[in-house]
């Protein structure tokens, strides 16, 4: 009520956990006469098939949606990347891993555009996930004892079982998620031969620029054989 006669912005958020308030707002911006011309309601939400249709349909609509393709996929993921996050660590293995992450985080997310093919049941994973997933790396190589290296099983079982595994719940989707894990994640990712799939390396750059210039010669079109 206040913005309502004094003006400003407000922000409503996860508007799909209070779907009755929302009816309720509705009736009140509608029923308002004078509302100060410098007021702005914004709201956010995740997609529920209950949310007022006639609030949608008075509403100003954004989406927020990951870019397609993996080329796309991995240069936002790498724009949210400081230089002083990519320098983070000396040893050798902390760039390799970092973008190894960044290659299973795109994965996930496209195989959403196959549909049933690609998860039998959709699941919403986001930049949380990637986040978490590299904050975990980060105190792995912490703590890693040189002569012993990696834990690659803890690895994979985080990856597969925890970070992005704990959105999953189908048995065939958790399943593929930890063969992603196994089969990506290893000593073997540091070998230069080593490819996610033809063409598909694993580079190692000093710069976030030289980074996003070797994302920007990936294919602009990919084989279904990536995923």
């Amino acid at each position: 009520q206040q913005c309502h006669t004094q003006g400003g912005w407000l922000l409503l958020q996860n508007g799909h956990l209070a779907l009755d308030f929302l009816e309720e707002l509705l009736n009140s911006i509608v029923e308002t006469e004078n509302v100060h011309e410098s007021f702005r309601l914004w709201m956010t939400t995740e997609v529920h098939d209950k949310f007022p249709i006639n609030l949608l349909q008075v509403s100003i609509k954004y989406t927020f949606a990951p870019p397609q393709g993996v080329k796309a996929g991995i240069k936002r993921t790498y724009s949210t990347i400081t230089q002083e996050q990519l320098d983070y660590s000396n040893l050798a293995q902390w760039k390799p891993m970092q973008y190894a992450v960044a290659f299973l985080h795109t994965t996930v997310q496209e195989r959403r555009k196959f549909g049933p093919l690609g998860w039998n049941i959709p699941y919403e994973f986001n930049q949380a996930d990637f986040n978490a997933s590299t904050q975990y790396v980060q105190n792995l190589l912490d703590d890693m004892d040189l002569k012993k290296g990696l834990s690659w099983g803890a690895i994979r079982y985080m990856l597969g079982e925890i970070q992005y595994g704990g959105r999953v719940t189908d048995d065939y989707d958790k399943l593929l998620l930890n063969t992603y894990a196994k089969v990506w994640f290893g000593e073997h990712m540091f070998q230069a031969s080593f490819r996610f799939y033809k063409g598909y390396s694993i580079p190692l750059f000093k710069t976030i620029k030289e980074y996003m210039d070797f994302i920007d010669k990936l294919p602009l079109v990919d084989t279904p054989e990536i995923f």
